[in-house]
């Protein structure tokens, strides 16, 4: 299973610690003898709050923690037997350390970087060659994921509408950076924007926002299912509905200022359709869409899993509602209750298009059936939106016969 530059470096950094911490203790020890534990918590800011655990559990879990031992010991201890060079890279790990319990993305660039300077430190202090040779493993996928990425960066030649796109987006591709740049300005536009400007765009976002739909659908599941695994399946899907909901998407869209390049139609625009949650949303899907297809999977992974990671905290943290069942969305709701009253048969939805107004606006009618028995009907501005009020239809006509 792929995995993400930040949790590559997680599990690198994990690595690290394994492998300075018998040096670390072994170095503190002969220069302070018995008193080393007490050394050591000296250089413990945050110790206090630590109270329970005893210092050599605290430095065996924590890169970070002995990372800051060896930079508040270097005169007195570490000096000793390693270089300026090995001083540089403790503290350039620290940062390492520091951006990726902070969430920050890393490039592969980045990736790379630091795996080079795990390397470096943990044979500076001899550590065990099996882990050094599995970070060196990772170090080599890494570069050849870089190596890819240059030669596409060395074969793209700008356009001058390109350039164009690339100028107005500069802001927002410093946060997603896309080969493409056209494919980020196709996953701002809107179908208004198309209808009233045919002449300045040829695509809306729909068919991204329906690609950008399926992913963060998988992602969030997968990202569940690699750090919560020990949680029962109800839960994970609750977890995963709450994180790929309208209302979570456009915060998400909201923290990278979207609304601020989305192309519009004069009665969108006009409507506040900058702020609009279903707006937001739909745009953020599309734009996950379009990074799929200009970066791969890796890239996106990368971009949603720190965004997934202090919301799953928060929703954990918080913990469930009485009836959590009315935290997970209507299709999700609705299939759990066909499953429980003893029906194999997924629900299938049929979704048309019909006429909406104005013409650029269509709209979708959609049913919900089971073993071709309708439950339920809705209409919505896009094939998602009908598929959830059909779902929502036949979930309120369950409980008017009192069987929910």
């Amino acid at each position: 299973m792929a995995i993400s530059n930040h949790e590559r470096v997680g599990r690198n950094l994990h690595l690290l610690c394994q492998g300075l911490y018998p040096y670390l203790k072994q170095e503190m020890q002969a220069v302070h003898s018995n008193n080393w534990e007490t050394e050591a918590k000296s250089c413990l800011a945050n110790y206090k709050l630590l109270k329970n655990k005893s210092v050599e559990i605290i430095l065996s879990e924590d890169v970070g923690m002995l990372l800051s031992v060896i930079s508040k010991q270097w005169e007195n201890v570490f000096k000793k037997k390693l270089t300026s060079t090995e001083n540089s890279l403790v503290v350039e790990l620290i940062q390492v350390r520091n951006n990726w319990a902070h969430q920050s993305p890393f490039s592969t660039a980045d990736t790379y970087r630091a795996l080079d300077s795990i390397a470096r430190l943990l044979k500076a202090v001899s550590a065990s060659q099996a882990d050094i040779k599995e970070v060196e493993k990772q170090q080599q996928e890494v570069l050849r994921l870089l190596s890819q990425e240059q030669i596409r960066q060395e074969n793209r030649h700008f356009s001058a509408e390109e350039v164009r796109i690339r100028e107005r987006l500069s802001d927002l591709l410093k946060q997603l950076p896309f080969q493409e740049a056209y494919l980020l300005n196709q996953a701002l536009t809107h179908r208004s924007y198309l209808y009233e400007n045919p002449e300045a765009v040829s695509k809306d976002n729909e068919l991204l926002e329906f690609l950008g739909d399926a992913l963060l659908t998988f992602l969030s599941g997968e990202y569940l299912y690699r750090h919560y695994s020990n949680k029962k399946e109800g839960e994970l899907t609750r977890l995963r509905s709450l994180l790929v909901e309208d209302k979570q998407l456009a915060k998400f869209a909201a923290a990278l200022a979207i609304g601020k390049w989305m192309l519009l139609g004069k009665g969108e625009a006009t409507s506040g359709g900058t702020t609009k949650q279903s707006l937001l949303s739909n745009t953020f899907e599309a734009i996950i869409g379009a990074y799929f297809l200009d970066s791969g999977i890796e890239a996106v992974r990368d971009f949603v899993e720190p965004l997934f990671t202090p919301v799953v905290e928060e929703l954990i943290s918080s913990g469930p509602e009485p009836d959590s069942k009315i935290l997970v969305d209507s299709k999700n709701r609705f299939q759990e209750w066909v499953q429980t009253n003893g029906d194999t048969t997924p629900p299938k939805y049929v979704t048309v298009q019909v006429q909406g107004t104005p013409p650029h606006a269509p709209e979708f009618l959609a049913k919900v059936c089971v073993a071709d028995k309708e439950f339920g009907e809705g209409k919505g501005k896009s094939k998602k939106d009908a598929e959830k009020n059909a779902a929502e239809d036949a979930l309120a006509r369950l409980k008017k016969r009192g069987l929910i």
